[in-house]
């Protein structure tokens, strides 16, 4: 195993640029800091001012725990090629390979990324011997050519392999109202993936962030969506219309989108039941970060207000619900 001997703030910059490229993020030093795992061996000499020695291993480790944090694959650590064709096998993968043969694999497809990698003339040659040791032993090229594309897309010893136009900063899902432009795409997925791992920083999203997220989730089931411009929208924060609606149809639903930490006011459900009348919507839905006060869930039942609630566990289901670790990794093209 090779060991690397660099100053402090060289890792740090580092490991800011590997986690943040393949995550998708434009990944700052203290962003890189902030989601390293509390108790991390590397964590006294990356905030220090001194000469690291790390090996190459644990270099990529770190890197993977990183990604982990960020939402961007869903284990710790950094994988072999090995263990991620075994994982993808499952428990039968004893069936198709003594151990021995799956290390033999495993080196010989790590050789041809590396060639690959640096479009070294030999990897076609290699791909055909890489080939034949997996011949007549079913779903095992598949598995293999799976894992070997999510370890060029993830592993800091190749080049990235993400479809991500442009990274985006993580502090956007915290102070900006910018929401995608593409579309029928309200939210961004790489924040999605974010929240599903920091799922207590859902709280700190922008209002603005919040809104799209719902409008995202809707979407997604289906809905003809309405996200309204944020300020001076009435109160009416999403329209929503079954697919099969007629234009000019009053909406199905109207959401009001509340991302904050107290228990939302009577008050809101009340204006909300307004709206309803005047949109001669169907029904309205309270979205929040926290829940429905006593008072106003008290509302809602004695008045029979047709209004139902999403709390914060109900986002996170959403979220989870929406969660696609390894987003923008490109298909390996081993054929």
């Amino acid at each position: 195993m090779g060991r690397i001997i660099m100053p402090s703030f060289a890792f740090r910059s580092a490991l800011s640029e590997d986690a943040g490229s393949r995550s998708g993020f434009a990944l700052t030093e203290a962003d890189m800091l902030a989601h390293l795992p509390k108790g991390h061996h590397l964590r006294e000499g990356l905030e220090g001012d001194v000469a690291i020695r790390v090996g190459s291993d644990d270099y990529a480790d770190t890197v993977g725990d990183l990604l982990h944090a960020l939402g961007a694959i869903d284990q710790p650590r950094m994988p072999t090629l090995g263990i991620r064709v075994m994982q993808l096998l499952g428990r039968d993968w004893r069936e198709f390979a003594t151990l021995d043969e799956m290390m033999e694999i495993e080196a010989v497809g790590s050789h041809y990324l590396r060639l690959r990698n640096t479009n070294d003339a030999d990897q076609a040659e290699v791909l055909a011997d890489l080939k034949s040791m997996v011949a007549g032993k079913p779903g095992v090229w598949d598995a293999l050519r799976e894992a070997m594309t999510y370890h060029l897309a993830f592993s800091p010893y190749f080049t990235r392999s993400l479809t991500h136009a442009d990274p985006i900063a993580l502090d956007a899902l915290f102070a900006s109202e910018k929401l995608p432009a593409e579309p029928g795409c309200y939210f961004d997925q790489r924040f999605i993936n974010y929240l599903a791992s920091q799922p207590e920083r859902l709280k700190d999203i922008h209002w603005r962030q919040f809104e799209g997220l719902t409008a995202e989730w809707f979407q997604r089931a289906g809905y003809s969506v309405e996200l309204g411009p944020g300020r001076n929208d009435g109160s009416i924060d999403v329209r929503l219309w079954n697919a099969d609606a007629a234009p000019g149809t009053p909406p199905a639903v109207i959401v009001q989108c509340k991302r904050q930490t107290r228990k939302v006011e009577r008050v809101v459900v009340k204006a909300l039941y307004a709206d309803i009348l005047e949109e001669r919507a169907d029904t309205g839905l309270v979205v929040t970060t926290s829940d429905i006060s006593p008072g106003a869930a008290s509302d809602m039942s004695a008045r029979a207000y047709p209004i139902t609630t999403a709390n914060r566990a109900q986002v996170k289901a959403w979220i989870e619900a929406m969660r696609k670790p390894e987003a923008g990794v490109i298909a390996g093209a081993f054929d």
